[in-house]
């Protein structure tokens, strides 16, 4: 495994993702049907999103590796940001310094949790709260905005 390397835009860390599977003899293996790399699928002003995992539907079905097959589709055609079908998404978010989004409404769960730095949640209602790492917010379909606070 070759040593993370640096994205030069935000100084942090390129991310991977290691999925477990079970091989033929029953032993527990790391899955090389997608790659551990985390490839930037969006940028939404200037905010890098990696797609982690996708499910289309519950329950998830692990048999024949059906989940990461069907993971790996969408690879090549991300979904929007709310998980498909009942589904569940998971995005890796870089939001650089002094970036922010607008406004909005997400009709799903959101479990964020700051890996690194600060990042601001505002609410329509004026409500904040500044999240630092380690901090998770659990975001139930409410408007909202992110923004990260620190300086360039």
């Amino acid at each position: 495994m070759a040593e993370a390397s640096i994205n030069p835009t935000s100084g942090l860390r390129e991310p991977s993702r290691y999925i477990t599977a079970t091989n033929n003899d029953g032993k527990s293996v790391f899955s090389s049907v997608v790659s551990e790399n985390l490839p930037v699928m969006r940028n939404i002003n200037g905010a890098l999103l990696r797609l982690c995992y996708v499910t289309d539907r519950p329950p998830v079905s692990l048999a024949g590796d059906t989940d990461i097959k069907a993971y790996g589709k969408y690879l090549e055609n991300p979904p929007e940001l709310v998980p498909p079908g009942g589904g569940s998404v998971i995005w890796y978010i870089d939001t650089p310094p002094e970036g922010s989004g607008p406004m909005h409404r997400t009709v799903s769960l959101d479990l964020v949790v700051v890996l690194e730095g600060e990042v601001e949640l505002l609410l329509d209602s004026g409500e904040t709260r500044l999240l630092r790492p380690g901090d998770l917010t659990l975001q139930r379909a409410t408007m909202h905005a992110w923004r990260n606070p620190s300086k360039m």
